[in-house]
């Protein structure tokens, strides 16, 4: 596909490659909730099964918590060196892993893990923005699914190298050895795939735009010339390239959107809070589906199945490990979808459908336990409106509130997603005692998408399609008209 509109095009594909080889390491926070059970074996401690539904959201709250921070590191370092921060970050959690099986380092661990990631997942991400100016919804879809497609890679692997003979004896052990090769095995793609990202990178500067005029320069003064050509003379006919047009919009835009505000004026607007309010209430549910799925289905499937025979049981648990792959791949790929339609259905249209696709997921996904198509079916609804909000949500805000406040109000928004991802592990820990208990907690949990779904039907909180960029004719005094694009009527109806 050409990327038409590109301001460099060989340093912005680059640098989009780069940001999607980065966000594969560090969308892999999500691989943890797929391999509880194998973590629950490896970690030599007593615990609580429930605590460690709490590893992730830890990393997750610290991920989004310092997002906003690291927007000032981004223009202070450059995104280059932040990926080359995050990819030892990455290293060091993942070695105490591996070398200290203990339960408050493993937590230790995936602080590392929300660090490395709050360094590289907006800040790559509005690096790209920059060299592809009128395509955010797009660009968003595909840093967001590599972003994705980590846990999809990764969960495949563990699930790949760690095998069970079945032998309740030797089951422990087996795990143990797997998992370990595991780690080996993502050690080395961290490495190799940090340093690819690295070199690949290249940060925005505003020397990379596209000359701005596109001049008709007059012919030599010996030379007969038509009247045609002498009447071009006279003008100096320039393509205004797509970031100069961006920059008008906005700034018509502003004068009744409010962009022309501060930083702090602009957190403390109306529409901000909106925003907040619908980026914590909608990933409540995201977050619980996406730490709980797995574990539900085990506990319906296998533990409480006394019908099944053990054949039966090993089969509903390669079922699982197919639901696993599938969930993160339509996680990825969903969010493609989602940044496709972002750039051409409006937000409050779009984000209306992403919350009602949620709220049946939690009304229904217990009830659908009892088969497995079902329960594939009513899962993979849920983790689809999940994606459809990672994707439609960030894109709403540097078209509302500009690309240069874009990552630290993204930032702020992520502090309440990362309080919301920590209210599922708190409701497991306190009403999870059986499986009847699932049934609170998802219908507990999808109630704040009504609250989401509600604030995006009644306030506005969208703003109108940008206009296509324009051809201009401009004479010697400066005069400026539209030229007619080649595909319109004479009549000037396009």
């Amino acid at each position: 596909m050409a990327f038409k509109g590109c301001n460099n095009k060989i340093k912005g594909i680059c640098s989009l490659i780069s940001a999607v080889l980065i966000n594969l390491l560090t969308g892999s926070l999500f691989t943890f909730p797929n391999l509880i059970s194998y973590y629950e074996v490896f970690v030599d401690h007593k615990f609580n099964k429930n605590q460690l539904y709490f590893v992730a959201p830890v990393g997750i709250l610290f991920f989004n918590s310092l997002s906003s921070v690291m927007g000032i590191l981004d223009d202070k370092l450059g995104t280059r060196i932040l990926n080359i921060i995050a990819s030892i970050l990455l290293l060091s959690s993942q070695l105490l892993v591996y070398f200290f099986k203990v339960f408050a380092l493993l937590i230790i661990a995936y602080i590392l893990y929300g660090l490395a990631a709050s360094l590289t997942y907006y800040q790559s991400l509005k690096n790209c923005w920059k060299y592809f100016p009128n395509l955010k919804g797009l660009v968003s879809g595909i840093v967001f699914s590599s972003f994705g497609l980590g846990p999809f890679i990764f969960t495949s692997i563990a699930d790949g190298v760690i095998k069970t003979s079945g032998n309740e004896g030797n089951k422990a052990e087996e795990i143990i050895k797997g998992f370990k090769l595991y780690l080996i095995i993502f050690l080395i793609c961290i490495a190799v795939a940090g340093a690819l990202s690295s070199i690949l990178c290249f940060p925005y500067k505003k020397e990379d735009k596209y000359p701005s005029t596109l001049s008709v320069l007059p012919s030599e003064e010996n030379e007969v010339q038509s009247p045609k050509e002498e009447k071009e003379r006279e003008y100096s006919v320039h393509l205004k390239d797509e970031d100069k047009n961006e920059e008008k919009n906005e700034e018509k835009k502003g004068e009744k959107n409010g962009d022309e505000k501060t930083l702090k004026e602009t957190i403390l607007s109306k529409d901000f809070l909106f925003c907040l309010l619908i980026a914590a209430c909608t990933l409540t549910y995201g977050y619980l589906l996406s730490n709980t799925y797995r574990t539900f289905g085990e506990v319906s499937f296998i533990n409480e199945n006394e019908k099944a025979s053990e054949e039966e049981k090993t089969k509903m648990k390669g079922y699982l490990q197919t639901l696993s792959k599938l969930f993160t791949l339509l996680n990825t790929f969903g969010r493609l979808i989602w940044g496709f339609i972002a750039d051409r259905v409006r937000f409050k249209i779009l984000y209306s459908i992403v919350c009602v696709i949620q709220i049946i997921s939690g009304a229904t996904i217990y009830f659908s336990a009892g088969n497995m198509i079902a329960y594939y079916i009513f899962t993979n609804l849920g983790v689809l409106g999940f994606a459809g909000h990672v994707i439609v949500f960030p894109n709403l805000i540097p078209i509302k509130f500009g690309v240069e406040k874009s990552v630290y109000l993204l930032g702020i928004c992520a502090i309440f997603t990362g309080i919301a991802a920590l209210f599922g592990p708190i409701l497991t820990l306190f009403v999870l005692k059986e499986k009847k208990d699932y049934l609170i907690i998802y219908l507990v949990g999808s109630a704040p998408t009504i609250v989401s779904l509600l604030i995006t039907i009644f306030i506005k909180v969208e703003t109108k399609p940008k206009e296509e960029p324009k051809i201009i004719e401009e004479n010697i005094y400066g005069e400026e008209k539209v030229i007619k694009k080649e595909n319109e009527e004479e009549t000037g109806i396009e």
